[in-house]
């Protein structure tokens, strides 16, 4: 399967180095992707869901590592106006007049967060038929290509059908070896429900990978005054999406947020 990844060479003739981690340093080496995930200098290449995920999730770690791109998966609007529960409840006529203003809050909250936000256009599953993997798995690839250097941080995939999708797509590059390590963060509001994430966790242990959980030394920024007040601001941008939810799984956003780094278990490493 081919790996989406740019190499180009700062001098013609020397390797780049996603080139030399692939190579190995000896011949019959094991050829690896870079693990960008120990890097705090790099920049975060997060995937969301929906318009909202991201930020609800992990905007304090987004507000202190500025210059993340965030790639919202289900973001398409419906060719044809529908009527669903959820955008009534979040105050819309209809699914375009409520994808137009999601969009729009999406881009005030990111702002907020010093990130840009990039939309594919898949379908939320209240929308009708949902994408099958291998669609998502190939639009993560080529989003992720063009963002070469970035570090993944990808949904953990809680109780949504389509955050389980996301996560499907994620760990199947996983599985075919396009992504090396990524780093994994829990989905607020769906993690409140009684040893969701636990079960998570365990699940992807049996399926091989090898999890790390990350503590308050990682990036400790996050847990700064600035970047707390920063995530405020932003989730106070989604009225709509507040508004649907009620008061009661909202107090969910305030709990610290939560990070793992995964990998395949015994995976070769390249730091370069």
């Amino acid at each position: 399967m081919r790996r989406p990844i740019q190499e180009a060479s700062d001098q013609r003739g020397a390797p780049s180095p996603v080139q030399a981690c692939r190579r190995g340093q000896a011949s019959g080496e094991a050829a690896v992707l870079p693990d960008t995930t120990r890097d705090e200098r790099a920049p975060l290449f997060v995937v969301s869901p929906h318009l909202d995920d991201a930020v609800f999730g992990c905007a304090a770690l987004l507000a202190a590592r500025p210059g993340a791109v965030v790639c919202t998966v289900f973001a398409g609007t419906p060719a044809v106006p529908q009527r669903q529960p959820w955008d009534r409840a979040a105050g819309f006529a209809d699914s375009t007049a409520a994808m137009d203003e999601r969009r729009r809050e999406d881009e005030r909250a990111l702002a907020w967060c010093a990130a840009r936000g990039v939309c594919l256009d898949f379908l939320d599953a209240q929308y009708g038929a949902s994408p099958e993997v291998p669609a998502l798995a190939e639009a993560l690839a080529g989003q992720l290509a063009r963002h070469a250097g970035a570090a993944p941080l990808l949904p953990l995939g809680l109780r949504h059908p389509d955050h389980r999708r996301v996560a499907a797509a994620w760990l199947a590059l996983l599985r075919a070896g396009r992504v090396g390590a990524c780093l994994v963060y829990e989905e607020a509001i769906h993690r409140a429900a009684p040893d969701e994430t636990r079960r998570r966790l365990a699940e992807l242990e049996r399926a091989g990978l090898e999890i790390t959980p990350l503590g308050v030394d990682w990036c400790p920024d996050r847990e700064a005054r600035r970047a707390r007040g920063i995530k405020r601001r932003a989730v106070a941008a989604y009225a709509s999406q507040l508004r649907a939810f009620g008061g009661t799984p909202l107090a969910d956003l305030e709990r610290p947020e939560r990070y793992w780094r995964m990998e395949w278990r015994g995976a070769t490493r390249c730091t370069t």
